[in-house]
This record gives C-alpha cells, sequence and structure tokens, in this order.
C-alpha cells in the first residue's frame, strides 16, 4: 500500500509537472487538471506539486515546513509555490553567481541582520520583511540609486523626511541602520493599512500605493498570479520581479537543505541578540576620538556609521547617537572621556581656483592632516575648485589617530 501512495505521488507530481510547461498561471493550471483528471485526483496532483519529491526541474529546493509558513506570513498561498521554481534563486545551483552573491551579502551583514529583524517582529511585521531591504540594497547602508533613493532601505528624499528622518549637510539619516528601519516600520505598516495583504504592501513599497492601485483596477483583481502576469504587464517589470526576489529570498534563506548545501546552516539561527550599542556622544566631536576610545580604528567606526557625512557629529546638535560593536561598549566607557576633547567650532569653506589642501591649512591654521580626517579624503585625493570642505577652526585639538 505504501509502494503504491508512493507512486501514485511520483506519478501525480510527474503531471504536475507536464501541466506547469503548459500552464504558467495556477488558476488555469487546476482547471485543466479538474477537467481532466476529476478533483480528487487534481487535488493530489498538488499536493504532489508543493511536496517534498524532488525532481529534476525542481532540484535545489525542497520544501519543508517552513515554506507554507513564510507563504502564508505574505498573504500568498502554496500554490504559488510553483511559479517561483523557475528563474528564481530557489533553483540556483550552490556554484551559482546571483546565489553566492546574496548569501555573500546576508553574511557580511551580520552586525544589522540580528537587530534589524528583531525591530520588525516586535512591530507586528512579518520577519520575512528582512529581505525587503535585501532585495533593495543587500543590506548595503551605501547604496544609492540613479533616482537617489539611499541606504538599507533605499528611501527617496521626500519619503525619508515624511518619515521624520534628518538629511543635512553633516548627516544623511537614511542611510542609519536603526532609524531608517524605524521608518521603513513605519512606511510598511501604513501600507498594510492601506492595501490590507502584506504582499500587496511589499509591492506598494517598491512601485509605490497608487501605480499598485491603478494596477489591480486595471486587473480586476488582487490575485497575486494574475497581477504578475507577464503578458498583461498591469505592473511594472521591476514590481514583478521585485515580489518573486523577496518571497524565493525567504524560502530560501528558512530552508535547511537549501543553507546545508552551500555549508551555510549556522545562518538559520542569527537571533535577535544584542551586536550594536547606541551611546550619545556629544556634537562635533570626532569619530576618531571615539574610534580610539574603544580599539577601533576610524575605518571600522565608520562601518557602523554610514550616515555621517564627514568624520565627526554634527556639531549644530548637543547630543548625538553613536552606534559601536556591543564587545566594544565597556572597552569605551573605560576610556573615553568628553571633558578632555575641546570642544571644536566648524565651519564650511567652498574651495578656489588655484587653491589646495595644503594653502587652505595654512589659512586656517589646521594641519593637511586633520583637513583629510574631517572631510573623508585619501592621502593622495586632492580638492577641487567649488568643493565644498568642513574646517575645524580649533587648531589646538587633538584628533586621534589609529
Amino acid at each position: 500500500m505504501q509502494k503504491q501512495l508512493i507512486s501514485t505521488s511520483i506519478a501525480a507530481k510527474s503531471l504536475a509537472s507536464f501541466f506547469r510547461h503548459f500552464c504558467a498561471v495556477n488558476a488555469w493550471q487546476s482547471f485543466f487538471l479538474k477537467f481532466f483528471f476529476g478533483n480528487a485526483l487534481c487535488l493530489l496532483i498538488l499536493q504532489a506539486e508543493s511536496s517534498g519529491f524532488s525532481t529534476p526541474e525542481s532540484s535545489g529546493f525542497n520544501p519543508d515546513k517552513y515554506s507554507t509558513t513564510t507563504l502564508n506570513s505574505f498573504g500568498v498561498s502554496t500554490e504559488f509555490l510553483s511559479s517561483l521554481r523557475t528563474n528564481t534563486i530557489l533553483q540556483s545551483a550552490s556554484t551559482d553567481e546571483r546565489w553566492a552573491r546574496f548569501v555573500q551579502q546576508f553574511e557580511s551583514s551580520y552586525e544589522f541582520i540580528p537587530i534589524i529583524r528583531s525591530m520588525i517582529v516586535q512591530s507586528g511585521i512579518p520577519q520575512e520583511f528582512l529581505f525587503l531591504a535585501m532585495a533593495e540594497s543587500g543590506f548595503s547602508a551605501k547604496a544609492y540609486s540613479k533616482k537617489r533613493a539611499v541606504g538599507i532601505w533605499q528611501f527617496m528624499p521626500y519619503t525619508a523626511k515624511d518619515l521624520g528622518l534628518v538629511i543635512n549637510e553633516y548627516i544623511d539619516e537614511r542611510r542609519d541602520p536603526i532609524k531608517s528601519t524605524q521608518a521603513a516600520i513605519k512606511y510598511l505598516q501604513t501600507l498594510y493599512q492601506y492595501t490590507g495583504e502584506w504582499y500587496l504592501a511589499a509591492m506598494a513599497y517598491n512601485c509605490g500605493p497608487g501605480r499598485l492601485q491603478k494596477a489591480i483596477d486595471r486587473a480586476g483583481t488582487r490575485d497575486l498570479n494574475v497581477l504578475l502576469d507577464e503578458n498583461q504587464k498591469y505592473l511594472p517589470a521591476e514590481t514583478r520581479q521585485y515580489i518573486r526576489t523577496i518571497l524565493s529570498m525567504s524560502l530560501a534563506f528558512s530552508n535547511a537543505q537549501k543553507m546545508q548545501d552551500i555549508d551555510r546552516e549556522y545562518l538559520l539561527n542569527r537571533g535577535a541578540m544584542d551586536t550594536l550599542a547606541e551611546v550619545q556622544v556629544r556634537g562635533g566631536v570626532h569619530l576618531a576620538n571615539i574610534a580610539a576610545s574603544a580599539g577601533m580604528s576610524l575605518e571600522d567606526i565608520k562601518k557602523y556609521n554610514r550616515h555621517f557625512l564627514y568624520n565627526f557629529l554634527p556639531p549644530t546638535t548637543k547630543e548625538y547617537s553613536i552606534y559601536i560593536p556591543y564587545e566594544k561598549l565597556a572597552h569605551f566607557k573605560q576610556n573615553f572621556n568628553p571633558n578632555e576633547i575641546p570642544k571644536a567650532q566648524f565651519v564650511f569653506h567652498k574651495v578656489k581656483k588655484g587653491e589646495s589642501l595644503a594653502s587652505i591649512a595654512k589659512r586656517y591654521g589646521v594641519s593637511i592632516q586633520e583637513l583629510r580626517l574631517t572631510n573623508n579624503l585619501k592621502n593622495k585625493q586632492a580638492v577641487a575648485a567649488n568643493q565644498k570642505l568642513v574646517i575645524p577652526i580649533l587648531a589646538s585639538q587633538k584628533i586621534a589617530q589609529k
């Protein structure tokens, strides 16, 4: 009896594979199966389609107990899984460049991922929306698009400011991993209230709620399969691929076998832990002083604080938050003494034709190295006419160097 059931399941799997070639949309696939084989066999075939039986076409990803939960968290049925098995990372072998790149991005963002995941979950948003950030930016705070979208969550300037993020001559909080995530959570909650489904909220994040609503009106439905129709093109190609990428990454990175195949199963256990500490420091303090107190290099401290446009905290605020690795917190508290750091004053200087760093440094009584450190200039990088520099005019200030 058991052999007969297995044989029947394998046969059903083959039939499902056959019809998937000719019926790209699940609704049509279901119709043909019911018409030719009846409801009972249709149910068996569709169950086999979403089961763990592997075929050459589905090699590389076998659904597990978390697959249904992952899809349902977006409000997507398990029948949609079949459409994700082609042209997505679910079909990628361990040597596939795209899959390798996603894994590398996920692994290299260890400092941010646990915190971002915890913030998302605590806000009542499905934790799988972590992969919306990966789809947007690869978790890179330095990410910048041609449309002027910036940071992990790729906010445009006007959207960022509407959500309370600060963008000025000293900082761009779109690059702040914590504050930008708080803004993204606020925006996603608004989109969910507007759309009523998380998969619709994800697509609205990409193309905008107005564009999404036009697509729904044209299609006459909110059904995901219909909205993603490649022939009708209700949604932009970018958005159609966007939701598939988010869903397939969510499935892949929660699938034990998929991660075992590349020896990255430990990534499944990255929970919410304290990886970054937030400390308040007086405005105007150089990052180099903070780095030295934490036993870090300037470059290392900057990796956690990409939102600072210069190598010092905004002088226009009394205090400002800075992030340091949690394991460096005790060392920082023991060594950082703000009273030993003179208060800095800064002025802007617009470079004139014929000026050099040397001439500008001499004019303001600062060293060339201070200018380079303050303005994040490389050792051999020259200045150009009309370039704006920030000058630390307090010449006696000691800038720690690492």
